[in-house]
């Protein structure tokens, strides 16, 4: 099991860097939209496996003692993840639904930039915990 939690580890910070590649660099050719298109779909699948990994996480924690840094980080990394996962789909929904030839509104491109700073961070941050995970 933790060599199966550590692969997912190791993809999920994998995935942050081509992610934050793609972000950096996409003004750089032409149709990107495609390869967002493709990365809508891994994020989905990512930002639902880190939702429940760091809920499980923050559950395991104690919560019977004093609080810790450890506990007050699993807490923080949990309610990031959430929030990241309502901007994400709300936003995902919003221009899966747009017309054919429609463009995306300023609010929702605001928020597609908050959304593309949090997926590296929350993605990288979830996958070395797994990565550390001793058998």
């Amino acid at each position: 099991m933790a060599m199966a939690l550590r692969a997912v580890g190791g993809l999920m910070m994998a995935y942050a860097a081509v992610y934050t590649a793609q972000f950096f660099f996409d003004t750089l050719y032409t149709d990107s939209g495609r390869v967002w298109s493709v990365f809508n779909f891994i994020s989905a699948a990512g930002i639902l496996v880190s939702l429940a990994t760091n809920f499980l996480h923050m559950r395991s924690q104690a919560t019977g003692e004093p609080a810790t840094l450890a506990r007050l980080g699993a807490y923080a990394l949990f309610y990031a993840n959430a929030a990241l996962a309502i901007w994400f789909f709300r936003n995902w929904i919003d221009l899966l639904a747009l017309e054919e030839g429609e463009s995306v509104s300023v609010h929702s491109d605001v928020v597609w930039m908050f959304i593309a700073v949090m997926i590296p961070l929350v993605f990288a941050t979830t996958g070395w915990r797994l990565w550390r995970t001793r058998p």
